[in-house]
């Protein structure tokens, strides 16, 4: 079966055209990010700003005809974190159904937590005992855990609202950092995790990490000028090297951040705050190092509209 999925999330708008086979994504047409920002300004204002709207419409009128001329069986637009929380989601989401005929789903933070575990899931089917994963967005961060190959259904999960762009509103409002404001986000991510993962939860012999963040640090690791998914999907990323980054981060502004290797346009004045998550994500779950996936929500979404009766 063909499909096209559009994730709409805090900071990123993307785009995966793919043909699904008895629960396995078995050829990819196209998966695509763009950087739009759609969040911006949202956690203070509760509204979505005139331009990153704009910006937004740009990068889905890019989309649609492109999903028209895959001519997919099946087409769904998610929205995530930022149009749960957006006042005048709805309109927006109804305009774009609108003009592109792409019908939406607002996710709950649940629904993603489990898409997201099931794109995970079906990328490392050789992995053993019980894993967690741990999706940090832009808006959100989702941790689900489950037994590896247990149907792909995690048993715990739960979405949080601290994600990499509204810690970066939040707290970090010079550039870079104060100590005050990093202490600050520091203080209120741990808070945060810790109250929303209870420690039976937490006893896991993997922890997988996906989305934007985990990906953007390991390409930094590696130094890559060019993207490479090849290279990226399945590296280690180690405590350590979370430190490292945060290290060298926070001595630079966002634009000195952005001419490093690996980092994407748009990500580089919230990296910082992305890292600090995926730090206390793993000192949360007591893991040194996590895996790096790059199936998540966007083929667990595939996955599950194929499957959807």
């Amino acid at each position: 079966m063909k499909v096209a999925v559009v994730d709409l999330g805090t900071n990123t708008c993307r785009l995966l055209l793919g043909q699904v086979e008895e629960g396995v994504i078995v050829a990819l047409a196209a998966r695509e990010t763009t950087v739009v920002r759609l969040g911006q300004g949202v956690d203070q204002r509760g509204h979505l700003a005139a331009e990153a709207v704009a910006r937004t419409r740009r990068c889905l009128d890019g989309y649609a005809p492109r999903i028209a001329g895959y001519r997919p069986e099946r087409t769904l637009l998610i929205a995530t974190s930022v149009l749960r929380d957006a006042a005048d989601g709805v309109s927006f989401l109804d305009a774009v159904r609108s003009d592109h005929g792409l019908p939406w789903r607002v996710l709950s933070g649940e629904e993603e937590g489990r898409l997201a575990f099931l794109g995970a899931a079906a990328a490392f089917p050789g992995l053993t005992g019980k894993v967690a994963v741990m999706d940090i967005g832009g808006g959100s961060t989702e941790f689900a855990a489950g037994a590896a190959g247990g149907g792909r259904r995690p048993h715990f999960v739960v979405s949080l609202d601290v994600g990499a762009v509204r810690l970066t509103e939040r707290f970090l409002s010079h550039d870079p950092p104060t100590d005050e404001e990093w202490a600050a986000a520091e203080t209120h991510t741990r808070a945060v995790l810790e109250s929303g993962v209870p420690p039976a939860a937490r006893i896991v012999t993997c922890l997988i990490g996906v989305a934007g963040t985990v990906t953007t640090l390991v390409a930094n690791k590696l130094g890559l000028r060019v993207y490479r998914s090849e290279l990226v999907a399945g590296q280690d990323l180690r405590l350590s090297d979370i430190e490292a980054a945060i290290g060298a981060f926070r001595r630079l502004t966002s634009a000195q951040r952005g001419r490093l290797p690996g980092i994407q346009p748009g990500r580089e004045d919230v990296i910082l705050a992305g890292a600090l998550i995926a730090w206390e994500g793993c000192r949360l779950y007591g893991r040194d190092r996590v895996l790096c996936g790059e199936s998540d929500i966007l083929e667990g979404a595939a996955l599950w509209l194929a499957d959807a009766g």
